[in-house]
């Protein structure tokens, strides 16, 4: 393996628990937000909106909070672009955190 193999493979693992860590935080301020959902029913793929009928002031208050805990400010047009699950809220925060975000 060359070193810029390892290099590059060092860098996917990190960026894979990078966004493992957010996907976790994300579930943890939704189900603390929300108050109703259990843990363990919420994944990567959980999609709020649509799996559990969030009503429009608990998703943007649940929102607020993400972009809060990850220090960002990401537009609303930017949340309108995405699918909404879990996880494409984690690659959005990703995509407007700095090099080191807050988890």
């Amino acid at each position: 393996m060359t070193r810029h193999h390892r290099t590059a493979t060092k860098q996917n693992n990190n960026n894979l628990s990078q966004k493992e860590r957010a996907i976790e935080t994300i579930i943890d301020i939704f189900v603390r937000v929300v108050g109703f959902i259990e843990r363990d029913k919420v994944s990567k793929n959980t999609n709020p909106p649509k799996d559990f009928y969030i009503d429009t002031d608990d998703l943007s208050f649940y929102l607020e909070e993400v972009e809060k805990h990850f220090n960002v400010n990401i537009p609303q047009s930017e949340w309108f672009s995405i699918d909404g699950t879990i996880e494409s809220v984690a690659d959005l925060v990703l995509r407007h955190s700095p090099k080191q975000p807050v988890l």
